[in-house]
């Protein structure tokens, strides 16, 4: 607020408090010092809210208070807000997680049966996959994701992953 606005808030608390000081420049000055941040609507306000509720003469911490409370209040809203949409999109990206496992599921259903395997085997099979290919392995150094690799940097062939990795799935699935 500057030295006009506290002027105004002043005379217009006065028409409701005696005990108001006058506004001189020095009370100005101080005033305006003290709610330099706080805007002139929610200093008005500040001071309708304070003498609905007591016949003590208003003070300048009395409006700052209300100033705090009314951004705590807004940043609490703000963070409510931001916490709901990321608890939204969670659950959005977990169904579309369970739609994609779920799609995979009845791919490798379907393919088994064409080989004529088990579908239910080559769930299980699909599952140990998924098992070992979360953690690293620690012979090879492959990355989660990536497959484990021979002497010459070549994808293995003979068996899914090195049995160091497959170890490490079983120990912390």
């Amino acid at each position: 607020m500057n030295r006009g606005e506290v002027a105004a808030l002043l005379g217009a608390a006065s028409a409701v408090d005696a005990r108001i000081p006058q506004p001189d420049p020095d009370v100005l000055t101080m005033w305006a010092g003290i709610l330099d941040d706080v805007p002139a609507d929610v200093a008005g306000a500040a001071v309708r809210e304070h003498y609905r509720h007591s016949s003590e003469t208003v003070m300048p911490a009395d409006i700052v208070a209300f100033w705090r409370t009314i951004r705590r209040e807004a940043a609490e809203r703000r963070h409510e807000a931001e916490l709901r949409a990321r608890r939204t999109a969670r659950q959005l990206d977990d169904a579309g997680l369970r739609a994609i496992r779920d799609g995979v599921t009845r791919v490798t259903a379907a393919l088994a049966i064409t080989r004529g395997v088990d579908p239910e085997y080559a769930e299980a099979e699909a599952d140990a996959r998924r098992a070992y290919l979360r953690v690293p392995c620690p012979y090879c150094r492959a990355q989660p994701g990536a497959r484990c690799t021979g002497p010459g940097g070549k994808p293995l062939t003979k068996t899914p992953a090195h049995p160091a990795r497959l170890d490490a799935a079983l120990t912390t699935s």
